[in-house]
């Protein structure tokens, strides 16, 4: 009996453990982590743009708190001052 050889590339299949694979399904990969990578970039940079205008707001209720005790202060201390004498 003749035995015919195989055809080409039908024997490297999962031959070797250090094989790559299909060039097409890790470009695919690749592809979609860089995918990934743009959606979480823009995500972060929409965050920090998100968090500078919280702290920006947070300075000015701040700033705005300790300017109305002093406008409160100033009409009782008038009043402190002429009572105790």
């Amino acid at each position: 009996m003749l035995r015919l050889p195989p055809p080409a590339g039908a024997y490297i299949q999962s031959e070797h453990s250090y094989q790559v694979g299909s060039a097409l399904l890790w470009k695919r990969r690749a592809e979609a982590a860089l995918d990934a990578l743009d959606k979480a970039q823009r995500q972060l940079q929409a965050c920090k743009r998100r968090e500078q205008r919280l702290r920006l707001r947070v300075g000015e209720l701040q700033r705005e708190r300790r300017a109305l005790p002093e406008c409160r202060r100033t009409p009782k201390e008038p009043q402190l001052l002429s009572g105790g004498q």
